[in-house]
């Protein structure tokens, strides 16, 4: 079964490019555009490891990140 990661990123040519790469390594990768709704992603998803963006619609990769060590169901999600 291939890891999971969940790729949080709005740019569409940056999407390709990294799902490219990471699937190309044996990822499954799945990814959301929209900052507001992407703890609900990271639940739905369950990554095995997330590749987030900082500046993002709605809210910025920092606050989520912020959010996510705080939960301890996600405290302990690798992170780029």
């Amino acid at each position: 079964m291939a890891r999971q990661v969940l790729l949080i990123e709005d740019e569409p040519n940056i999407i390709e490019a990294i799902s490219f790469i990471l699937s190309r390594d044996g990822w499954s990768v799945a990814t959301h555009a929209n900052g507001e709704t992407a703890l609900d992603a990271v639940e739905r998803h369950a990554p095995d490891a997330l590749v987030l963006d900082v500046m993002l619609p709605g809210r910025s990769g920092y606050e989520i990140l912020q959010h996510l060590r705080a939960t301890p169901d996600t405290a302990d999600l690798p992170a780029l």
